[in-house]
């Protein structure tokens, strides 16, 4: 028992065991790195051309009806204010284009907000910063495809 080569040899096991046991008891997982250049996204997975329809909230209104026609490259937005004792109807045409995501459109000739999450027969109205609008009233900001 007294043997260096004996003891130095179960000293060397005694550390693989334990270095081995260290690297599988990790408790976070890192998320492994995904370079898919063909990834889905909106822009490469829906058809967006259509025309979205819905009644989205107004402060000073009943209510703003907006519809929006979406081709391959264009847009035509119509907004009529409801509940107004003249109706007030805005028209706006252009382009719109991809965000890097490939997940929204801006409409451009357009005063912000003017960006729009593309789901699948659906655009989200999303606030100043292009980020989505929470609260009570987040699920009116919808506009629903129709067919």
């Amino acid at each position: 028992m007294d043997n260096p080569i004996y003891f130095s040899t179960k000293a060397f096991l005694l550390f693989l065991i334990m270095a081995a046991a260290s690297l599988g008891c990790t408790s976070e997982k890192r998320p492994t790195p995904i370079e898919d250049t063909n990834s889905h996204t909106s822009q490469n997975s829906l058809d967006v051309t259509g025309t979205y329809v819905g009644i989205t909230p107004c402060a000073s209104c009943e209510g703003i009806e907006t519809k929006i026609e979406i081709s391959d490259s264009t847009y035509k937005l119509t907004m009529i204010y409801l509940g107004e004792e003249e109706p007030n109807q805005i028209k706006k045409t252009g382009r719109y284009s991809w965000n890097k995501t490939g997940n929204q459109i801006t409409l451009e000739n357009n005063e912000p907000p003017n960006q729009y999450f593309v789901g699948e027969n659906v655009l989200i109205h999303l606030d100043q910063n292009g980020d989505r609008i929470t609260g009570n009233l987040s699920d009116k900001y919808r506009l629903k495809k129709q067919r």
